[in-house]
């Protein structure tokens, strides 16, 4: 009896033990929970549309090295995207499903769904779903915001779903040739 209450003592402690190598000390890190607040808190920005807290979160001059075409710098562009996003699908929802930090850098994996119901990017609404596109970002901290911005996604398959392009390995629509030109 005493072996059995010596070894679950044991692993309980083992599995405490591991529990702790394993979150990486995050727990103990007050700059990592501030990051991940943070960039949950940007993320929630562009589900809502509401860009008005984001100054307390990112640099006035935060370089993104992936900023879209027409998009200032820094973050008044990052407020116009959270707006413009907003309009073109109104419902979309960013789900994090993994986030971890690494001394000043923050890097998630996130998961998007909507529904182009307002123009993207000078173009027409769609109406069409777009499901578990999936994102990842690269985020530098310093002096307690966001400074800097790297991120990959997946935006050819989002653009398949919104039928903006034909499905890869397909070839495009031919033209319409019984149109006469005007």
């Amino acid at each position: 009896m005493k072996r059995i209450a010596l070894f679950s003592l044991l692993a309980c402690f083992a599995l405490v033990s591991c529990g702790k190598k394993a979150d990486g000390g995050a727990a103990a890190n007050p700059a990592a929970d501030s990051m991940k607040t943070a960039y949950t808190a940007i993320m929630k920005a562009f589900e809502t549309g509401d860009a008005s807290g984001l100054d307390q979160y990112v640099a006035a001059n935060t370089k993104s090295h992936m900023v879209m075409p027409g998009y200032p710098e820094g973050l008044e562009g990052m407020k116009k995207m959270v707006a413009d996003f907003k309009v073109s699908m109104p419902d979309a929802k960013y789900t994090i499903e993994d986030m971890r930090v690494d001394g000043d850098i923050l890097v998630a994996r996130v998961r998007m769904t909507g529904t182009n119901t307002g123009p993207m990017m000078g173009m027409p609404a769609t109406n069409k779903k777009m499901e578990n596109i999936m994102s990842i970002d690269w985020v530098r901290w310093e002096n307690g915001k966001f400074v800097e911005h790297w991120g990959v996604g997946e935006e050819m398959k989002m653009m398949e779903q919104l039928g903006l392009m034909p499905p890869m390995g397909e070839a495009p629509a031919a033209p319409d040739t019984t149109k006469k030109p005007m």
